[in-house]
């Protein structure tokens, strides 16, 4: 364990996070990976975050708030909307793999292919941008 370590806090959406829980936090989110999702994390203030990739889609959107965290510091990564449900915060966490990862969630040590609960530890290093 790092001598920091962020608190996880799981939700079925980054919209039912309160700012007081996800300030400094490891946020496991099961909303879409998107710019407005990733927006929300930050300025609540997250030192992390995890969504859920929605299947990428059209342009790559539904990961595209991994690049948008990376700019602003965070890092990120989404689990496959095959592997857990979007809307499900607790599913994520039980069955979630990941699929991207930004290159600062990388360097924590999380990787494409790893539990949604592995890299929810992993990510704990993260400090706040």
């Amino acid at each position: 364990m790092p001598p920091f370590a962020a608190p996880i806090v799981v939700a079925d959406s980054i919209t039912r996070i309160a700012e007081e829980d996800a300030r400094g936090a490891v946020v496991v989110n099961a909303s879409h990976g998107g710019v407005y999702a990733a927006y929300l994390a930050a300025k609540l203030g997250a030192a992390a975050a995890i969504f859920n990739d929605a299947g990428v889609g059209r342009d790559r959107a539904g990961i595209s708030g991994l690049a948008y965290l990376q700019e602003l510091g965070m890092p990120a990564a989404t689990i496959g909307h095959d592997t857990a449900r979007i809307g499900d915060g607790a599913d994520m966490m039980a069955r979630g793999i990941i699929t991207h990862a930004n290159g600062l969630a990388e360097a924590l040590g999380c990787r494409s292919g790893m539990s949604c609960r592995d890299a929810a530890k992993a990510l704990q290093a993260a400090e706040p941008a």
